[in-house]
């Protein structure tokens, strides 16, 4: 047999480590390693095989002869120098290829879902849209009227947690525990025909902070509670007409009021960096000397840090 021939065992040794790197975690942790399994061809007149690795530090840590043509060992991540001997029929060493480097990395499988941050900053940015439904007595106060109380609003998160920080030792309570702000727009519209008596058009505008406390599972699902408040911003214009349709008085309703609320979400992480969150708030705005109560059921798609 040729040494080139048994020097393209080599090249299988890093074929085989990259296809096993691929397929399991090698040597996920050096206390419960997995063996790494080293092939070759065949070769005539070749029954059995020396593989000898040592470490940089010239001690042989890999001494073993075999039959096959492949080899299972176990040897934490490193850098190792490797080398193959050859056995004809006859009992004899033919020759060594001569010694080539090889690294054993740490591997770590990817995983589709996961609860961690990616890089442990705990800061996570999310946007969605929810479904708003005004509650009684304000979805009832005009009859024969085009004006629709429930619609799209589209909002946006940017939130710090403090319990997936590496920033912040947070023990107790505290791992729990998280600040946000959320901003929101929404536009509420008119849907009936043009004989309707009060037609309007609803344009709001809300932001403040949130507070939350959030399970901390090592699965990736999560649930929070959340409550806050700030400052909402609407306006509307409207239009009253006759009885046959005849519009008589035009005007325009701007408001700034404070509101408050309070929700429940399910967060689901995937993919590392991204969340799906589905949940529903309560809110009260403060409009006009009156409470404006309303629910917001919402999806959002977040991305961690």
């Amino acid at each position: 047999m040729k040494k080139r021939n048994i020097a393209s065992i080599i090249i299988f040794i890093f074929v085989a480590a990259a296809m096993l790197a691929s397929t399991r975690s090698a040597l996920a942790e050096e206390t419960q390693s997995k063996p790494i399994r080293i092939k070759w061809e065949s070769v005539e007149g070749i029954i059995k095989f020396i593989v000898q690795i040592k470490d940089l530090s010239d001690a042989v840590v890999l001494d073993k002869t075999v039959d096959v043509e492949y080899i299972d060992f176990t040897l934490p991540p490193g850098k190792y120098l490797i080398r193959i001997g050859a056995i004809n029929k006859f009992e004899k060493l033919s020759f060594w290829t001569d010694w080539d480097q090889i690294e054993i990395r740490k591997y770590e499988k990817s995983k589709f879902f996961s609860n961690e941050y990616p890089a442990k900053v705990g800061l996570k940015i999310s946007a969605g849209v929810s479904y708003n439904m005004i509650l009684p007595p304000w979805n009832s106060l005009y009859k024969n009227s085009s004006f629709d109380l429930n619609y799209l609003n589209y909002f946006g998160r940017i939130g710090f947690h403090f319990g997936n920080s590496k920033y912040v030792k947070a023990e107790g309570f505290m791992k729990y525990f998280g600040i946000e702000l959320e901003g929101s727009y929404c536009r509420y519209a008119g849907t009936g025909n043009k004989f309707s008596q009060f037609q309007s058009k609803l344009l709001t505008i809300t932001g403040g902070p949130n507070f939350f406390i959030k399970t901390n599972l090592k699965i990736p699902l999560n649930f929070y509670l959340r409550f806050g408040g700030g400052a909402s911003y609407s306006f509307q214009e409207y239009t009253r007409r006759s009885i046959y349709g005849y519009p008589y008085q035009t005007g325009t309703v701007k408001s700034l009021d404070p509101y408050a609320r309070v929700g429940g979400a399910i967060e689901l992480n995937f993919l590392y960096a991204l969340s799906l969150d589905i949940g529903a708030d309560y809110y009260i705005t403060f409009y006009q000397d009156e409470f404006f109560q309303s629910l917001r059921y919402f999806a959002m798609i977040g991305f961690r840090i």
